[in-house]
């Protein structure tokens, strides 16, 4: 069994996987794990309103596993150490086959955070393999105590108050994005790489204005040529000027910081926007939260 464990964390759930595999899908509320073979595991959840049925939702699982060619579907009593793994939640198993594949999981519920959440795991059920998958059930979370949702997918991490939500993402070739709101102002992380080709020996003043969403006034900055971090706000000045631009729809704060990662040869950005003054202490929090792994 491969010792090379990561945590994998998005959207309000959090667990430990092994190194090898890799998210091979990302939503907003779903993520599919994959190694070498192919998918390894699925997860899917959300807010429960009302009551919540197990029994209904497996139903509906078995239809949408029958329309997708996936036969034998059945409600599988789970073995007692997943009980045990998961004994924290409302718990229902499930098992399906094809002739090419098996898969087998949960239907969860915590009556805590009122989150439900699809567990299941693709291939086969080897000794090594259960000792991972039961090391992977122990570890699932969907709820913090602290008031913090914490985030790490591919290479970034990070750490926000959960009054933060999601509100858009973008992973490509040598740039991610998150973006966040909370109803009042707007934050999002950046990420860049490699840094080292793409600053080409220049320094990150020449990269801020390369990049739209962090051109607004760099050349008010005037570090140091090999600077490895920036920073910079703006804001409206004089009473009357910040009573005005309250009235308007789009925002009037803005808050900037870049820096580089050498060692990890990473770019990171946080920028943020606000119809109303921006809280510079949380921002510092979040950004000593955020890392490149």
């Amino acid at each position: 069994m491969n010792d090379r464990w990561k945590q994998i964390a998005w959207n309000g759930i959090r667990f430990r996987a092994p190194g090898q595999w890799e998210i091979g899908q990302i939503g907003i509320r779903h993520l599919i794990l994959e190694d070498e073979t192919g998918p390894v595991m699925e997860v899917k959840w959300g807010p429960v309103k009302g009551n919540f049925s197990h029994r209904a939702h497996l139903k509906r699982l078995a239809a949408a596993q029958s329309g997708s060619g996936k036969r034998g579907f059945a409600e599988w009593f789970l073995p007692p150490p997943w009980e045990k793994a998961l004994g924290r939640f409302e718990i229902r198993g499930f098992l399906w086959q094809t002739e090419k594949a098996t898969g087998r999981g949960a239907i969860i519920f915590c009556r805590a955070c009122r989150t439900a959440t699809l567990i299941q795991f693709m291939g086969g059920n080897t000794a090594n393999r259960e000792k991972e998958l039961l090391r992977v059930l122990k570890s699932f979370h969907d709820h913090q105590q602290d008031g913090l949702t914490r985030w790490s997918v591919f290479d970034v991490k990070a750490r926000l108050p959960e009054t933060m939500k999601l509100s858009r993402y973008r992973f490509e070739a040598g740039r991610y994005e998150l973006g966040f709101d909370d109803g009042v102002q707007h934050i999002h992380l950046h990420r860049w790489a490699p840094a080292a080709a793409i600053l080409g020996g220049r320094n990150l003043i020449w990269f801020s204005r390369t990049i739209p969403d962090f051109a607004a006034a760099p050349s008010r900055l005037s570090p140091d040529d090999d600077a490895n971090s920036l920073e910079w706000k703006i804001s409206p000045s004089g009473t009357w000027q910040r009573m005005i631009r309250r009235l308007k729809v789009k925002s009037s704060y803005f808050w900037f910081r870049l820096w580089h990662l050498e060692d990890k040869n990473r770019i990171l950005g946080v920028r943020a926007d606000s119809k109303q003054p921006l809280d510079f202490q949380a921002l510092n929090r979040i950004c000593a939260g955020y890392e490149s792994l």
